[in-house]
């Protein structure tokens, strides 16, 4: 293993992987998920959010069982490295650090079009102004300056920041279902207005609100007993986000008047306009002090889950150096605090350099959110390969039928994926595709072998056949697409399932190294 200055610090308790959890799944999207899913189903949008969480669990449960066995700063960057080699792994673990490194662009922008509500200067054309970039910068700064502190502090500042975001998305959910009006179930053209693809619609805009839920994983080197607490964390968080998420729902549903929101009456779509829906919403009943705190909880919403993805960024980019060694080596130093401080630095530069070229939220947000998920997947077919190359490993948790639920978890993974649409899509691909250029980093020091090639080839195969599938479904760009709806999709999972087998038995054949550490921990 590369030498280090200092060493990660096992500071967080039980609640701080809790609130770690809570704060990057609680992010921007309590703003306008909640009201998105109500835009696409109707009052049937609101069963997409457990049908979503049962969809996200295999997931969560993978991570799980690879974060308690072997607990790696940065991990989702680990385990597919170790598993296949160069290939998967440094595909896999650039498209973390990328959509990491611009959920802070992305957070901060909406922090700042937020709080244009009361300073319009800040935001104009879709986009921040000049004076709006600076708000933003100065906001990315106070992020880094928390990221350079010892992971404790770092942890008690988000199990404030999330409290008090969680009691203010409450007090504004509450006050308003004191104004319920449980007519609007039917009232407004039926109970599923949009019928059965609405629904879907909204499972598919749920699933991703769950996002986040890998976080703990990625300060796993950092917990104190993470084979104890990561499963009860991670899984009760699951529970209560999707509780919050479902009580906002059923509160903005009961207040819907559609001519004191400005909208066409019974246009469910159109709710996706509102610039500020809960705000908008505590205006219809009258109270503009749920407003003002509706405002206020997004912004601090926003801020905690920066501050844990700008964190995660930095451990991702040193365990690309520090285990895997596709980063050059100063990016796995650790300075005394247990901080990769180098990497804090690599993420505020990003950071800063997307908010210029891109300052909006929706211009960064389908990239990064389509760069997080797609290092979802891989994981799940390391967790099947390192049960049959280490089955003698201890495993604080060990995922039940993981047979029949990683196979699950892989497919609702590319399901993530293809359902972003073909934009976000392309982009995302070619911006994880300009991750095999870190492989002449890896190539000068470990030599890259024919293993290497035949284990890992597979991922960027999938890639390809992902964005072919992406082009011609329903939710490309053709007018009449070649695949229609649903038969995309069931074509997509079918594909998903034949790339699982051709990845693990990829994976079982591998007999590389992978990673730089000279044990398993």
């Amino acid at each position: 293993m590369t030498e280090e200055v200092g060493k990660y610090r096992k500071e967080l308790g039980f609640w701080h992987v809790v609130f770690l959890t809570l704060g990057a799944i609680l992010g921007p999207a309590v703003a306008y998920v909640p009201v998105t899913v109500l835009a696409l189903g109707g009052p049937a949008g609101l069963f997409s959010w457990p049908v979503a969480l049962i969809l996200i669990i295999p997931i969560a449960l993978v991570y799980v069982e690879l974060g308690a066995m072997w607990p790696r700063a940065g991990g989702v960057a680990y385990y597919p490295a170790k598993s296949h080699g160069p290939i998967t792994g440094v595909l896999n673990g650039w498209a973390a650090f990328v959509g990491y490194s611009l959920a802070m662009p992305a957070v901060v922008a909406a922090i700042v079009e937020y709080g244009s509500y009361y300073v319009p200067q800040f935001y104009a054309n879709g986009r921040l102004s000049i004076i709006g970039i600076l708000v933003a910068i100065v906001a990315t700064v106070t992020i880094t300056l928390i990221n350079t502190r010892r992971i404790r502090f770092m942890g008690n500042v988000n199990n404030a920041f999330t409290i008090i975001k969680i009691a203010l998305v409450l007090i504004v959910s509450f006050v308003l279902l004191a104004f319920f009006h449980p007519s609007n179930f039917t009232r407004f053209g039926g109970f599923a207005p949009l019928g059965a693809t609405g629904v879907f619609l909204a499972i598919s805009a749920t699933i991703f609100a769950y996002a986040g839920f890998r976080q703990p994983i990625d300060y796993a080197e950092e917990v104190h007993d993470p084979g104890k607490f990561l499963p009860r964390a991670i899984v009760a968080s699951l529970l209560i986000v999707m509780l919050i998420y479902l009580i906002e729902s059923l509160a903005f549903l009961g207040v819907i008047d559609w001519s004191k929101l400005g909208l066409s009456q019974n246009s469910w779509g159109s709710l996706t306009s509102l610039g500020y829906p809960y705000a908008s919403a505590a205006l219809v009943v009258g109270i503009g002090i749920i407003a003002v705190s509706a405002i206020i909880g997004v912004v601090i919403a926003s801020y905690s889950d920066g501050i844990i993805y700008y964190g995660g960024a930095a451990r991702v980019a040193n365990t690309l150096a520090r285990y895997d060694g596709y980063f050059p080596q100063p990016f796995a130093r650790l300075d005394k605090r247990g901080i990769p401080i180098y990497s804090v630095i690599l993420v505020l530069i990003i950071s800063v350099v997307y908010l210029v070229l891109l300052p909006s939220f929706s211009s960064i947000l389908g990239i990064f959110v389509d760069a997080v998920v797609f290092s979802y997947a891989p994981s799940a077919i390391s967790l099947a390969v390192f049960r049959k190359k280490f089955p003698n490993e201890n495993r604080p948790y060990k995922l039940p039928a993981y047979s029949v639920l990683a196979p699950i978890a892989f497919v609702v993974g590319g399901l993530l994926i293809y359902w972003s649409g073909w934009t976000a899509v392309w982009i995302s691909m070619i911006s994880v595709f300009v991750g095999l250029l870190f492989l002449t980093v890896y190539h000068r020091r470990s030599k890259i072998s024919s293993n290497d090639l035949l284990s890992g080839i597979w991922l960027p195969i999938y890639m390809i056949v992902v964005l072919i599938l992406s082009y011609t479904g329903s939710l490309g760009p053709l007018a009449k697409p070649i695949i229609p709806y649903p038969y995309d999709t069931v074509i997509f999972i079918v594909v998903a399932l034949i790339f699982y087998y051709f990845g693990y038995y990829s994976g079982v054949k591998y007999t590389g190294k992978g990673t730089l550490d000279s044990e398993v921990v």
